[in-house]
């Protein structure tokens, strides 16, 4: 003769009883009440991702002839926020919304960049909530490909490397010297069209 399975207000009934219930039952109801927390904290706080493609060369896959990728840790909680010249964005590409890039913000809302070719003009102001990107490697296709990117495009801010051990660490915020000299502040813009 089968035994009918319990009905939840049954399962109640027992545990109050005192009951005990496996281990293995104890322990994947612990992990499942946390799922919804860990799902809400890597799609919204923080993310750990592979780099591929070399655009960001050398600051990413120093070792790629040996077939070594970096895993780098993404702050996606208030990415658009805040930004600053020489940090490594995540963003959709503008061109394919099917693929996400990396590159470094070069220049902000404001800024005067003196663009590299391909770009058609020698110079371009940043637009209003937009941000100008480069890869680090001179063969990236970035902004001098298609202009700045609009801020809501950006997913997160790339802050350590976490993966090879030897190259853990914080990755640098600061722009590479070829970069500051094209790039004109907007602050320093309004310093000298009214400080004189």
């Amino acid at each position: 003769m089968a035994v009918p399975s319990p009905s939840p207000s049954r399962w109640a009934t027992l545990l109050r009883q005192g009951v005990r219930l496996p281990l293995a039952v104890k322990v994947s109801i612990g992990v499942l009440s946390w799922l919804p927390v860990a799902i809400f904290f890597f799609d919204n706080v923080y993310h750990v991702s592979w780099v591929s493609g070399r655009s960001m060369y050398p600051t990413f896959l120093p070792d790629s002839n040996a077939g070594m990728r970096d895993l780098i840790l993404l702050k996606k909680w208030n990415a658009k926020k805040d930004l600053k010249r020489g940090e490594v964005v995540v963003y959709r590409s503008p061109v394919n919304p099917e693929v996400t890039a990396i590159k470094r913000v070069v220049g902000l809302e404001g800024d005067i960049v003196l663009t590299k070719k391909p770009f058609p003009v020698d110079e371009v102001v940043v637009p209003r909530n937009h941000v100008w990107v480069e890869g680090d490697d001179i063969h990236s296709h970035d902004s001098n490909h298609f202009g700045a990117i609009s801020a809501h495009l950006i997913q997160a801010k790339v802050t350590h490397i976490v993966w090879p051990f030897s190259r853990q660490g914080v990755v640098e915020k600061s722009l590479p010297l070829s970069a500051q000299r094209r790039v004109i502040p907007a602050e320093r813009r309004i310093v000298t069209v009214f400080g004189g």
